[in-house]
């Protein structure tokens, strides 16, 4: 087991333990967004840059793993200046519109920007504006101009549901959250793309913690437990159909209904009997 040092502390923790989860083992926070324990690495925020001895720049800690001897810094002057800019980096488009967003008050990107950001704005060009309340399927909504383009939806359609509707089109600042041509998000789990958003929920919940729109997410079952739950079938007594177990996302409730949430750039809408007919543009 590598034994490290993390802000003057020293851990052992287990081999394959990156530098996020082995520092929030000391109690320090090491802030992220693209960041989720159930999900593949994506490395996409920057956010969670730290401090390498006898490494020449920050490294993610994310895609970092726990090394024998290493000393890691996380709250040096060019780790604050790396937040820095990359809290202005995620937030030089999005909407001024928080004093009428539902999330205000527990939005994670309000939070990180107090904590990391507080830079005087270097913006004078009109921000890109993106599409409001996108319909993706019969229970969520997107707002394109609060997505911060974390892709743990599209991780999450990817990999524990494995039906890969979501992906990120077009490039540079225009890139946006979207379906994939004849698709909708219509999988028995698609809500729960709403809970993974980081804004929805804190990056650094503990087990048990409760995300905006109500669904338990705790973060102690890995990806493969959690796809393994999600595929794992049940037979009829006639034997003539198998139908997924309801529990995709970790702790969610097979009896649990999909609830509104109070914001974020995905929001779950209440259940209707009607079927699902995407809109015409």
């Amino acid at each position: 087991m590598p034994k490290l040092t993390i802000d003057g502390k020293e851990i052992e923790v287990e081999a394959g333990t990156n530098l996020i989860e082995a520092a929030r083992r000391l109690g320090i926070e090491v802030p992220h967004y693209c960041y989720h324990p159930g999900l593949s690495i994506a490395g996409q925020c920057r956010l969670c840059m730290v401090d390498i001895e006898k490494t020449p720049r920050p490294t993610i800690a994310c895609n970092t793993q726990a090394a024998d001897g290493m000393v890691v810094h996380t709250d040096t002057e060019r780790v604050k200046a790396s937040r820095q800019s990359m809290m202005e980096f995620h937030l030089v488009n999005h909407p001024l519109d928080c004093p009428v967003c539902d999330q205000a008050g527990e939005c994670w990107l309000q939070i990180y920007y107090m904590k990391h950001g507080l830079y005087d704005p270097r913006m004078t060009d009109e921000k890109v504006h993106k599409p409001k309340a996108v319909p993706l399927g019969p229970h969520v909504m997107l707002d394109a101009e609060r997505c911060i383009l974390c892709s743990r939806c599209v991780r999450f359609c990817d990999e524990i549901t494995g039906t890969g509707e979501l992906g990120i089109f077009h490039r540079g600042d225009h890139s946006e959250i979207g379906l994939f041509p004849g698709r909708d998000l219509v999988n028995n789990y698609a809500a729960n793309v709403v809970t993974s958003a980081p804004w929805a929920r804190s990056p650094t919940a503990t087990s048990g913690s409760r995300c905006a729109c109500g669904t338990s997410t705790p973060r102690s079952r890995s990806a493969r437990a959690v796809r393994a739950a999600a595929t794992s079938t049940s037979t009829s007594a006639a034997g003539a159909r198998t139908t997924p177990r309801a529990a995709a996302w970790p702790g969610s409730s097979p009896a649990s209904t999909p609830r509104s949430t109070r914001g974020g750039s995905a929001t779950s809408v209440a259940t209707t009997s009607t079927p699902w007919t995407r809109p015409r543009a």
